[in-house]
């Protein structure tokens, strides 16, 4: 049986992460820390192609992508203020506790026989490998 829902989850997961990146962005320039903006820059543009992606996925199957991040986003957005105000290391591990929490869901989505095999595939294949560099972008920020 097709499921739909758990690729909707994604593009929720990934609207979420492009929003949260967007703001990290905004603080980050703000501040004028280029070391981050170089380093998150990459990896908000690559939330925001993955988004794309899953849309058109949904949409070849027949389905209706959401057009919001839900609940997660919001949750995403409180988590990102709180953060904002803490200072640079609360953010980034911010960032690094989403970018983990998406990386489980793309592994659960991997491994579900109800996920068709072509977007098992790319998530395998991509989403899973940004999710492993975008992990180790952040380590490496928070150990500068």
């Amino acid at each position: 049986m097709l499921n739909i829902n758990k690729i909707e989850k994604l593009l929720k997961n990934e609207m979420a992460a492009a929003e949260t990146y967007h703001q990290a962005l905004e603080k980050f320039e703000e501040e004028a820390q280029g070391n981050e903006l170089n380093s998150l820059q990459p990896i908000y543009e690559e939330h925001t192609e993955a988004v794309s992606e899953l849309q058109e996925k949904i949409q070849q199957l027949g389905g209706m992508p959401p057009s919001g991040s839900g609940l997660w986003g919001s949750w995403s957005e409180a988590l990102m203020g709180g953060a904002k105000l803490i200072g640079k290391d609360a953010m980034l591990n911010a960032l690094l506790a989403g970018e983990k929490s998406g990386l489980d869901d793309y592994q659960d989505a991997a491994e579900d026989p109800d996920v068709p095999p072509e977007v098992s595939d790319l998530i395998k294949s991509k989403f899973m490998n940004s999710q492993q560099e975008n992990i180790r972008v952040l380590n490496r920020l928070l150990q500068s």
